[in-house]
């Protein structure tokens, strides 16, 4: 990544810069909810990180990527990963030496809804245990791929990098492991041709399949609770660079496309729901050309990049991912199924200064908040470079990106069907609410373009609270109740919209959400006409400015909303959030009313506990006659029945029935990290007043045969026949009983996910578990999901204590994390 950025930073030159806007006229913004529909994929709203920073407690996150050059030499056996030229390729413990970091990883994107994209090495060789008594710092450097004491002294490999700051392999060695060299040999001033085995073991596909099969069998296949998606590495194109230790080579069109292949295959058939996302490049130069292809060109005049492609040449002049795509297709045409999912690239195509950058100058705002265009404008050359730097193709002619209708473009050319992905990007200033706007504007083109997936590449200070992290929850929570930019995206159209930006999307509760960005220094009021759509006669508004870095405040009072237009102000800097109702004449069908929300099982009403099966009562909530429990394609519960959905804090929540004046649903595991739940119910498109109720970690309820709370529990005896008076279990002997309310359980529940099916894992109550009957203490020996039932449905198997006395209404409770069912639940025993 950042080497990629390096090389750019050099050879351009900065031509001029942008002139502040400053104030400028109101554009003319419109609105049309019926026109360019189209679905927006909640996995443009990712980022890269390998430990959560604390974004996921604050929104729901679409997608993190574990990703980066460090990904390419991580040994996921040992947990242990190699540094490679970001860092005088040093070994280092990633974990604590017990815990797999990548599942803990895992583990939080489960616990918060959020896809886990994962990355699979297809080099070959991968960092091995030190021999014991050589490791150079315990808790620190395992080991070093270019030892002083073996290979000689050393010298920087960039000497103004290393004068700045020692960052990477700057520097001759490792300013806190002076036995570890950067890798460039002081005697010659050229690479040192290291032996890999030093330090690394060698690896074949092999290695990466049998990872996904590890980690299906601890949390099932990639659609029901494994890892979702895997990337085929990192910017090969700087391989020879960045894993010089291990890559003694340029990097070619055959090479990495065989690499890949294999390696693909052997995911696949460890895990065939896994999606796979490549070939991966850097940026604009690896989208077009092979390594190979750069370095012929900076070897012959002019010294270009793009200037003698002598692998692009033998390849029947396509570009590298014209070729890429069209290769995976064939082994699709001649194999049957499909390898490559995502076309996945990485989007640094910043003008020089703006991406990873904190200068926060009006010249530079500018330029950072218009630059965005390089995303979507097929008119917009990136400014500030020369022939020989910018963004061209094998001609030298200087061309715009645009790059996702670039990418879809080559998917609908070469290899439809196929998925688009930009895993990392950058737009500098996330600390400033300039890069705010920034990254949200990104956001909000991402959607309208139609990607497929995206994950923002941080910087180190980025974390919840930070004016980046806002924009990502402008979109994702705005309102810290779930509130969420729509999931269909319309037309939404701005007369400049350097000044302003807009983008819409409706909203499953049929609100039209319309977000406006003000990439200005000063205030501009301006009025948006609404077509194709039936507002409410008031409008909220959202907005993050300078006035208040802190939250996303609502303004007061709502704006009105009349003659199919809305007026508003948007303060210099600032991401404005529109919500519209639709007017309730234009619904099909009167508003929902939620007047309780019960445990399933015990009724309780005092409040709800994620993974928790819970009833919904009120009027106007569903068909007149029952719709049932149906599975979607992977085999989860659907969220939606009858034309009913249940949205929790925002999240769907997976179905059980749905009636009219009964509903009953599964509350999301997300809710876990929050105080309050806000369940709407929304009965074909027309959503409930929020109907709040305090989120308790367990709140466990037995479920009874008549589904009344009391008398008779739901409880099979050893032999699976139903306990019960003409049916009791002796004492001595395990009855298994059902219930509700279990809270968090280990490894994570998926919402909606059938337990121990179809290869998924069946798992156990996170909290202490017990259970009494007849008042005595019963021994435990499983509490967790009943397998073959959805996750939310717990059950515990109990034997019942011999001196236990007999009777047909013995009474039975369970206690989970210290709280204990109701009274009256009953079983038989004998």
């Amino acid at each position: 990544m950042r080497s990629f950025l390096a090389i750019l930073s050099r050879a351009a030159l900065f031509a001029g810069t942008a002139a502040s806007l400053g104030a400028q006229s109101a554009p003319a913004l419109a609105v049309n909810a019926a026109a360019a529909r189209h679905a927006i994929s909640p996995l443009i709203y990712g980022v890269n990180e390998w430990t959560d920073s604390g974004l996921s407690a604050v929104m729901r996150i679409g997608v993190r990527r574990w990703g980066g050059d460090n990904a390419t030499s991580y040994n996921w056996q040992l947990d242990i990963k190699n540094n490679d030229a970001d860092w005088y390729f040093t070994t280092y413990m990633v974990g604590d030496g017990v815990t797999s970091t990548f599942d803990l990883f895992h583990e939080r994107n489960l616990q918060t809804g959020t896809a886990t994209l994962g990355t699979v090495p297809v080099l070959d060789w991968t960092p091995k245990a030190p021999p014991a008594g050589s490791v150079l710092q315990p808790g620190g450097v395992l080991s070093c791929s270019f030892s002083v004491a073996k290979y000689g002294a050393q010298m920087p490999s960039n000497t103004a990098n290393c004068t700045a700051s020692p960052f990477g392999g700057a520097c001759a060695v490792d300013p806190y492991e002076t036995a570890c060299g950067s890798g460039v040999s002081a005697a010659t001033g050229k690479s040192i041709l290291n032996d890999p085995n030093d330090v690394y073991l060698p690896i074949t596909p092999e290695f990466a399949g049998q990872w996904v099969q590890s980690i299906k069998s601890t949390y099932g296949p990639a659609n029901l609770g494994g890892v979702h998606m895997w990337s085929l590495d990192n910017e090969p194109e700087w391989w020879d660079g960045v894993h010089a230790d291990m890559y003694h080579q340029l990097a070619s069109y055959d090479d990495v496309l065989a690499r890949d292949i294999a390696t693909a295959k052997a995911v696949k058939t460890a895990d065939g729901s896994a999606l796979i996302t490549g070939p991966v490049p850097a940026g604009w130069w690896g989208m077009l050309f092979s390594k190979t292809d750069m370095q012929s060109g900076w070897n012959t005049y002019p010294y270009c990049y793009w200037d003698n492609p002598i692998d692009q040449n033998n390849h029947n002049k396509l570009p590298w991912l014209v070729y890429y795509l069209q290769q995976m297709k064939q082994f699709e045409q001649q194999n049957g199924y499909r390898l490559l999912d995502y076309l996945d690239v990485h989007g640094y195509i910043t003008p020089p200064g703006i991406g990873f950058d904190t200068n926060y100058s009006s010249a530079n705002t500018a330029l950072r908040l218009s630059s965005t265009r390089a995303f979507w404008d097929t008119n917009y050359i990136v400014p500030g470079y020369t022939n020989c730097s910018g963004y061209a193709d094998a001609t030298g002619t200087q061309v715009a990106p645009a790059l996702v209708p670039t990418m879809r473009s080559w998917v609908s050319q070469n290899y439809p069907g196929t998925k688009t992905a930009i895993t990392e990007y950058n737009w500098g200033a996330l600390e400033d609410i300039t890069g705010a706007v920034a990254q949200a504007d990104l956001l909000g083109i991402f959607g309208r373009e139609q990607l497929d997936m995206a994950t923002m590449w941080p910087d180190g200070g980025f974390q919840a609270g930070v004016p980046g992290a806002f924009a990502f929850q402008i979109f994702l929570n705005y309102d810290g109740n779930g509130g969420q930019f729509g999931e269909t995206s319309v037309s939404a159209t701005s007369g400049n919209p350097d000044t302003l930006s807009i983008f819409a999307a409706q909203r499953h509760d049929s609100a039209l959400t319309v977000l406006v960005l003000n990439k200005t220094a000063a205030a501009i009021t301006d009025s948006i006409t609404v077509n194709g759509f039936s507002p409410a006669s008031a409008a909220q508004a959202w907005q993050y400015s300078p006035a208040n870095l802190s939250a996303i405040v609502r303004q007061t009072p709502d704006l009105g909303v009349a003659g199919g237009s809305v007026t508003a102000t948007f303060p210099a800097y600032s991401l404005t959030m529109l919500v519209l109702p639709q007017a309730q004449n234009a619904m099909p069908v009167p508003q929902p009313v939620v007047t309780a929300v019960t445990n399933a099982a015990s009724y309780d009403a005092s409040a709800v506990s994620p993974g928790e099966i819970v009833t919904i009562f009120g009027q106007g909530l569903g068909p007149a006659t029952l719709a049932g429990l149906q599975l979607d394609a992977n085999g989860q519960l659907a969220t939606s029945l009858g034309g009913t959905q249940v949205f929790i804090n925002g999240n769907a929540a997976p179905m059980i029935y749905a009636l009219d004046r009964q509903v009953s649903a599964i509350v999301p595991y997300e809710v876990a990290q929050a105080q309050t739940a806000n369940v709407v119910v929304v009965y074909q498109g027309n959503p409930s007043p929020p109907f709040p109720i305090p989120v308790s970690g367990v709140r466990p309820g037995i479920f009874t045969n008549d589904s009344s709370g009391s008398g008779q529990a739901a409880i099979l005896n050893l032999d699976y026949s139903r306990n019960g008076a003409t049916n009791p279990a002796p004492r001595g002997q395990y009855v298994s009983i059902y219930a509700t309310g279990e809270g968090l359980t280990t490894p994570p529940g998926m919402d909606g996910r059938v337990s121990a099916t179809a290869g998924t894992p069946a798992p156990k109550v996170s909290a202490n578990c017990s259970a009494t009957i007849g008042g005595q203490t019963a021994t435990v020996n499983y509490c967790g999901e009943a397998p073959g039932a959805t996750a939310g449905l717990v059950q515990i198997n109990a034997q019942i204590p011999d001196s236990v006395a007999p009777g047909s209404n013995v009474p039975v409770t369970i206690t989970i994390g210290g709280v204990t069912s109701k009274d009256g639940v009953t079983l038989a025993v004998k």
